[in-house]
């Protein structure tokens, strides 16, 4: 594109823009006073090189504004109005391709594959300005969220009352830029049944879009109020009044959700407008519905889109929503959940989406197996617990109360340990894996995973899984004062119970009679440590620090590995002999001193 320079005179005679309108159509108008083509006038004014003969639709991105400005006699904010960078803060595909290079800024949600307009927009306001040079073509019309016209309440067109044949999108600004005899409301579509072969002097079709009748053109059909409404809707977001981030979220949010729309066919057909249903089914029969890809492209017809974002606007306000996605994606679950089509849609602009939806979509797209490759992602939840607050092992009473109603009993720790990690990895954001270093139960650095049985009963149970993770997430929330697991971790990363409070603890064991006297080396003494660790972090033996066994030799390390079983079965029994009874009852004792001193935060040696 070439840029105007300081010699690039201004023009002798200009236009002001239209509310709303865009560059091409603001091109189209002033190129007609001018009695220039538009390619004429890009040339004159800097906007196009000197041997171009397309002016393509990126620049309604790459427009020099100020050197626009200048030679069509606007003011700087003037010439940006007419390009789509204003709203680059509120419609993400706009931000993606300004920070893209051109060659990877495809994104089907930036622009329609085919022009749309409303005839009495074209038409103008009846003024001699509009009845010399037309209405505006408005900017907003080059979005994929666009398909009704506000002020005239009918749905936009996107085709000519001719029969083209399009095989392809149309990614001009404007075509047919060397024909100097047409209005700016006129097809400037090849005339049909003219070859392309003969390149620009191919002339154009010349219907006058402005004088199309609307309702018969459009097939009868007329917006109702709830697509009017989403229209209006959409709009507001792209508007001043509306905060920037909350627009990202909405726009993000309709995106996704039009995908497990399209995806879960015809689940969900109930929330498109009657007289939509079929325009939506025939993009749906178009996208390959139940082909294993992400249907993450807007329908070419305005009445189809209509009816999907209306529907997807729907969705985002039900009170269920959770449910009604885990609905949708169970519809076109045909494998692990991480491999359903939308969920590619989900990952991919799930940073942008509202917490609304991510939490909603969490349990759908979440998969209780190995991840892939580690890689940290925002969190489902915000401005609740965080990860500090979740112990490594889940703690009893909240497992009773939320999971242990499931009857996975035989997978009771493995239950717990996966509740923890999946709470952890909610919170923060952290990959599966990433999420079992910060509990610390993921000793070895290889991937945290549940147990093979475990899985196999998710398989039919994961609905069910998810429902009660989410309610226990929620009381999590909904909580005050909670403990900070994490800390304890912190503080009793390097402890074990001293020689010196070791012999304190078991001189107040009571006698055991007979001959037989129990051991209490330091095996025994490591064990107990292992235990007040787990009592005090709510964790499990297994993961806690074990710094006496590591200063004995290796034999000696593997024989007490041999027997630690036994001592962690016979402290935790609830039958136990009356000697584990009352070491258990001692240890547990010396456990809530070491938390009353963490929790406290005092400087007290930890013993």
């Amino acid at each position: 594109m070439a840029e105007p320079t300081t010699h690039t005179r201004p023009l002798t005679r200009s236009l002001d823009p239209l509310p709303g309108e865009s560059l091409g159509g603001y091109l189209l108008r002033l190129s007609h006073r001018l009695r220039l083509s538009p390619i004429q006038l890009a040339r004159r004014i800097g906007t196009a090189a000197p041997s171009a003969t397309r002016l393509g639709r990126r620049l309604l991105l790459d427009l020099d504004a100020d050197g626009f400005a200048r030679v069509t006699r606007l003011s700087s904010d003037e010439a940006r109005s007419l390009t789509l960078v204003p709203w680059q803060d509120r419609y993400p595909p706009i931000a993606r391709a300004l920070h893209r290079p051109v060659s990877e800024s495809r994104d089907d949600w930036l622009f329609n594959d085919l022009p749309r307009y409303c005839p009495q927009c074209l038409a103008g306001d009846g003024s001699p300005i509009q009845q010399d040079h037309g209405g505006s073509w408005k900017k907003f019309w080059h979005l994929p969220i666009a398909f009704v016209c506000p002020d005239h309440r009918v749905f936009l067109q996107h085709r000519c009352p001719q029969p083209h044949e399009l095989t392809r999108s149309i990614t001009h600004l404007i075509t047919q830029t060397a024909d100097t005899t047409l209005q700016p409301a006129q097809c400037r579509l090849p005339a049909v049944g003219q070859s392309r072969s003969q390149g620009r002097t191919v002339p154009s079709c010349g219907v006058r879009l402005d004088q199309l009748d609307q309702f018969e053109h459009g097939g009868g059909l007329r917006p109702d109020p709830p697509m009017l409404n989403t229209q209006l809707r959409i709009l507001d977001h792209l508007g001043p009044g509306c905060p920037p981030g909350d627009a990202v979220s909405y726009f993000s949010d309709l995106r996704v959700l039009v995908a497990l729309l399209c995806a879960s066919w015809p689940l969900g057909q109930e929330l498109i407008p009657p007289g939509a249903r079929d325009a939506v089914a025939a993009h749906i029969r178009a996208l390959g519905a139940g082909q294993r890809q992400a249907h993450d492209q807007p329908p070419r017809d305005p009445t189809a889109t209509a009816g999907i974002l209306t529907a997807a606007a729907s969705l985002r306000e039900a009170p269920d929503l959770r449910d009604l996605l885990n609905q949708h994606a169970q519809a076109v679950r045909n494998g692990p959940p991480s491999r359903i089509p939308w969920t590619y849609v989900f990952e991919r602009h799930s940073s942008t989406c509202s917490a609304l939806v991510r939490q909603a979509a969490a349990p759908s797209v979440r998969s209780y197996r190995r991840t892939g490759p580690r890689g940290t992602r925002i969190p489902d939840r915000t401005g609740g617990y965080r990860p500090e607050h979740i112990p490594a092992f889940l703690e009893e009473r909240w497992y009773q109360e939320h999971l242990a109603p499931l009857q996975i009993d035989a997978e009771v720790k493995s239950v717990r340990r996966l509740a923890a990690v999946l709470l952890v990895q909610q919170a923060s954001g952290r990959a599966r894996g990433d999420a079992a270093d910060f509990l610390g139960i993921n000793p070895a650095g290889g991937q945290f995973a549940a147990t093979s049985t475990l899985l196999r009963w998710l398989r039919d149970g994961q609905d069910a899984f998810n429902a009660a993770l989410h309610n226990l997430a929620e009381k999590l929330d909904r909580g005050t004062d909670p403990t900070n697991y994490q800390r304890r971790r912190e503080v009793l990363r390097d402890w074990s119970l001293p020689s010196e409070t070791w012999n304190e603890i078991i001189t107040r064991l009571p006698p055991v009679p007979g001959p037989v006297r129990p051991n209490l080396d330091d095996r025994v003494r490591q064990e107990a440590s292992a235990f007040v660790w787990a009592y005090a972090t709510c964790g499990e033996p297994l993961f806690a620090p074990r710094h006496i066994e590591a200063e004995q030799p290796p034999d000696t390390r593997q024989a007490w590995r041999q027997r630690r079983a036994n001592t962690w079965f016979q402290l935790s029994r609830t039958d136990a002999l009356n000697h584990y009874t009352a070491l258990r009852g001692l240890l547990c004792e010396h456990g809530d001193a070491l938390i009353e001193k963490i929790e406290s935060g005092t400087s007290t040696s930890i013993r």
